[in-house]
């Protein structure tokens, strides 16, 4: 066998997409040996890379693509805006910290939400969104089906959570207990992002006993940072304006 097909057939075995779609182009412009294998490497690094970014994306089921970029600070004035964009490196996910978007309904939490949940995907950390209310009906599935283990392990490998809409449902004692199970597991070892329209004060609304309550708001805020939305809903504006 010739050298080529052989270096083509080895460099598929080995899955180096990009070193298999560009080895040819690039010899062209390389007489020396190691800037050519430097650079071919580099492309098959840039591609990897990519391709794990959008797996991260896929996996983290974002119902819908939202950017940094797209959200309109000024629609939040009080909203410290230099002290959320200091999440936006990953930092608080190294330091298993906790972040808490907290406001009445409209006011761009889901949307700075998964924004950050991309920009982890782009950092390259695990992450999954998920409503409060889905997440519970899983895991209260899964515990009567025989597999809450499985799920909570599953859930475990996350490395930043992001929960949506925490309080629009009151929580029942199984699911309750639940949380409180999957919030206390991932307790100085995983991070939390979450949404809320509750304040804290009002969280005996959502947790049929104040000591969950309690418990909850005690671990999420040990390591972790509220931001608080106020002002008029950006739908109910728009709709104004329509």
């Amino acid at each position: 066998m010739s050298q080529q097909p052989l270096l083509e057939m080895q460099l598929r075995g080995l899955r180096l997409s990009g070193m298999l779609a560009n080895y040819r182009r690039l010899l062209k412009d390389h007489a020396e040996p190691l800037p050519y294998l430097a650079d071919l490497v580099a492309l098959e690094t840039t591609k990897r890379q990519e391709n794990g970014v959008r797996g991260r994306i896929a996996a983290a089921h974002f119902p819908t693509t939202k950017t940094l970029e797209s959200f309109d600070f000024r629609l939040q004035p009080e909203l410290p805006k230099a002290k959320v964009l200091e999440h936006f490196d990953g930092s608080f996910v190294e330091k298993h910290r906790n972040l808490i978007f907290c406001g009445q309904p409209g006011l761009g939490k889901t949307h700075l939400l998964i924004a950050l949940g991309m920009s982890m995907c782009m950092h390259g950390y695990r992450t999954f969104f998920t409503t409060a209310a889905a997440m519970l009906m899983k895991l209260i599935d899964a515990k009567r089906n025989g597999t809450l283990e499985r799920h909570l392990r599953a859930l475990d490998r996350i490395d930043v959570l992001l929960i949506d809409e925490l309080g629009y449902i009151p929580c029942e004692r199984e699911a309750s207990d639940l949380l409180f199970q999957v919030i206390s597991q991932r307790y100085e070892r995983r991070s939390i992002a979450m949404t809320t329209n509750l304040p804290f004060e009002r969280w005996g609304e959502i947790f049929p006993e104040e000591m969950t309550a309690n418990a909850v708001i005690d671990r999420l805020i040990h390591h972790g940072s509220l931001f608080v939305f106020s002002g008029e809903s950006h739908r109910l504006r728009t709709r104004k304006k329509t």
